[in-house]
């Protein structure tokens, strides 16, 4: 427990002096933070199972990095939870080049033709002397700096996971987007690549079960900095001559989110320690739901400086939506459950 203690207080000293700083410039200009991430592979950050730690602890973790910037939270998703820890599980690939951040990875599932539809993935992969991939991804999280893919691919109409080398066989596309920004959002296409077969649908349901779980974790971390920010405004703010948070109406909408919160990563900690898919797809659908309610109320208590450029609410307030839709829309975690409906009750 004292370990687990100092290894958050550094993460949080960590986020305070080196990622909040460029928070802003991140989501403003769009911008990757390169050496950022270099330096949280040097402090054991960027992929924290890797070192040792339990899937609890890497979550409050990356729970916290969400409280400053949850484009770089998502960064260290995409490279950890989506792409370094299948490959270590089902590889005999060494990762320590993508566990330092010396090495960029992005994860393609999604497709133009079938985001959430993977039955209709189109991108198929060819035994010939070698694997050739060939096929297009989108909303590829790092996709425009990857130097390493993991793709999702069919094989005789069934979709295995191969590991693609950044080649001239891969022609990526700059995808603006609302929130996150500063992620390398990027629409790839392969083109007869040469590719590593690593495993079968069991490495990409890995990827998105403990990315689902990362997301949730983002999620409650955005929710977090949008109830401190509120703090801080409303009680400095003055009307109708008292603090916005002397009046009880605002006083019981943070008291109720922090009820929220503390719930939240209850549920966390339990699906940590008791992983299935129904537990999961319960705990992503419900801490995107609650976090997005929780930053919209607290973005309502800071009223117009909320919703200006420059609040770090108003960047959140993009950020959280992105929890609903990304690894596995909302729809898809309750499509999920109901086949699960019988094992529950």
């Amino acid at each position: 427990m004292l370990e687990s203690q100092l290894i958050l207080d550094t993460v949080r000293n960590f986020s305070k002096n080196k990622i909040e700083p460029l928070s802003e410039k991140i989501d403003r200009e769009d911008w990757y933070p390169r050496n950022l991430v270099r330096e949280m592979g040097s402090i054991g950050i960027l992929n924290p199972l890797y070192q040792g730690l339990d899937l609890y602890t890497a979550m409050l973790i990356l729970e916290e990095i969400a409280k400053v910037s949850g484009s770089v939270a998502l960064i260290q998703d995409a490279q950890t939870e989506l792409v370094t820890e299948p490959i270590r599980k089902f590889s005999k690939v060494d990762v320590n080049a993508l566990s330092s951040g010396e090495k960029i990875g992005s994860f393609g599932l999604s497709e133009p033709c079938c985001g959430s539809d993977t039955s209709s993935m189109k991108t198929k992969a060819v035994k010939k002397n070698e694997w050739i991939i060939t096929g297009e991804k989108m909303w590829i999280t790092q996709g425009l700096y990857a130097d390493l893919y993991l793709v999702a691919a069919k094989v005789d109409n069934k979709i295995n996971a191969f590991l693609v080398n950044r080649d001239p066989c891969i022609s990526v596309s700059k995808i603006e987007v609302m929130g996150n920004r500063g992620t390398g959002t990027a629409h790839v296409k392969f083109e007869e690549c040469k590719g590593e077969h690593i495993g079968g649908w069991e490495v990409i349901k890995y990827a998105l079960n403990i990315g689902r779980v990362a997301i949730s974790a983002i999620s409650i971390g955005l929710a977090e900095g949008a109830i401190e920010e509120a703090l801080e405004w409303g009680n400095s703010r003055i009307v109708f001559g008292k603090k916005v948070l002397e009046h009880q109406g605002n006083l019981w909408k943070v008291s109720d989110s922090i009820s929220k919160i503390l719930m939240l990563k209850s549920f966390l900690k339990y699906v940590c320690e008791n992983m299935n898919d129904y537990l999961i797809s319960s705990l992503k659908l419900q801490s995107s739901r609650i976090s997005q309610e929780i930053v919209d109320q607290s973005l309502q208590i800071m009223g117009g400086m909320g919703y200006a450029k420059g609040s770090k609410i108003e960047r959140i307030y993009r950020d959280i939506r992105l929890t609903r839709i990304g690894e596995g829309s909302d729809e898809v975690q309750l499509h999920i459950i109901s086949k699960n409906i019988n094992k529950i009750f």
